[in-house]
């Protein structure tokens, strides 16, 4: 089997996964990206790729970058086409390696981040069915791998794990019960696993578990030990100030909170992105939880009416949250019909999500009430 001391990268399903080893000549790049610093991320690659003799992780890598930087720049429209040109562009490279070097399960697992890219844009765009279809086509990867690793390929348990917890969702959510009952733990032991042992996706294992803690499970102290573990070694990652803010909220932190939030803001002010308004919607979400856990209602629907109207945040599953908690506020301030119609939003999301659920039993009972 063929050893490299080169950046590793794996997407699928549900949260980028993108990995180094710890060399002191990646590294750099390492603090970079998962500091969303992207154009140095990019540019670094690039160079990789005219000089490695080793190219096929920053083939990989290079594919996947360009998507994040996208999606945080809410460069929606594009997403498609730039990757499916890069997947076009390099995969006769992988291809080509591998029926000649089918050993090398580093290569293997480089050409199956570059093929799971797709994933992350299907989520964004709420293609649930594509994922369903062509997750499975990915991870058969992992046959291969198996069969040539010398030891259990910890990094891919990431993949797994998410593609099981993302089908035992959509089984709760949607009513397919052969999709909810699976005789493990529904792929969170995986993520744990990935998260203990991995070399390289062991910080993509740690956000997936954060969502997971803060929206399905709510177990908010263990996604604060996630959170500040995180954030230790990588300060300027968005999208974990923003989980941490959101989720010392739900503890009644409110100065920490804050403190995250103003944090996330300052890099926002000083131009971490090139186009901010999908961060800027997520700041606004994250001020309106706040409020709204403060029973501050005109605050917090002055605050999720402005996200529910941009519609710009990355993750698709807030277009189910946010109507969803614009109805509590209103169901609770006694303006039921309100609350109806923002229910219903929630429910007609399409999204399979514990809070369309939620929506859906309290628009049942609503009606029944009539």
């Amino acid at each position: 089997m063929k050893k490299t001391t080169q950046i590793l990268l794996t997407f699928l399903v549900i949260l980028p996964v993108y990995a180094f080893d710890m060399s002191e000549e990646d590294s750099e790049v390492f603090e970079h990206f998962y500091n969303y610093r992207f154009d140095e991320t990019i540019a670094y690659l690039e160079s990789k790729i005219r000089t490695s003799d080793y190219p096929y992780p920053y083939y990989a890598f290079l594919s996947y970058a360009d998507i994040r930087s996208r999606l945080a720049n809410a460069e929606y429209d594009s997403l498609n086409i730039k990757t499916d040109a890069m997947i076009r562009k390099f995969r006769p490279h992988f291809e080509t390696y591998l029926q000649e070097h089918p050993e090398d399960v580093d290569a293997q697992f480089y050409y199956t981040v570059l093929l799971g890219g797709k994933m992350r844009i299907y989520l964004q765009e709420m293609k649930y069915f594509a994922i369903i279809r062509e997750g499975p086509k990915i991870l058969s990867n992992k046959i291969t791998i198996d069969h040539y690793a010398d030891e259990p390929y910890a990094d891919l348990d990431f993949g797994t794990g998410s593609f099981d917890y993302y089908l035992s969702v959509i089984g709760r959510n949607a009513g397919f019960e052969i999709l909810s009952k699976k005789p493990q733990s529904n792929g969170i032991d995986d993520l744990w696993n990935a998260y203990r042992h991995a070399k390289f996706t062991d910080r993509e294992a740690a956000i997936a578990l954060m969502y997971i803690y803060l929206y399905d499970k709510t177990d908010y102290e263990q996604c604060e030990s996630l959170c500040k573990d995180f954030l230790s070694k990588y300060p300027d990652n968005l999208e974990v100030l923003a989980i941490a803010s959101e989720n010392a909220c739900h503890r009644e932190r409110w100065l920490e909170g804050n403190r995250y939030l103003r944090h996330l803001e300052r890099l926002l002010n000083k131009g971490i992105l090139h186009n901010d308004k999908g961060w800027r919607s997520r700041v606004n979400y994250l001020k309106g939880i706040r409020a709204m856990l403060k029973d501050d209602h005109p605050e917090a629907l002055n605050h999720l009416n402005k996200v529910f109207e941009r519609d710009a945040i990355e993750y698709s599953w807030y277009r189910a949250i946010v109507p969803k908690y614009i109805a509590d506020i209103y169901l609770d301030m006694g303006l039921k019909r309100t609350a109806e119609l923002y229910y219903k939003k929630a429910v007609d999301s399409n999204e399979m999500i514990p809070h369309v659920r939620e929506a859906k039993d309290t628009l049942k009972y609503l009606r029944k009430m009539k």
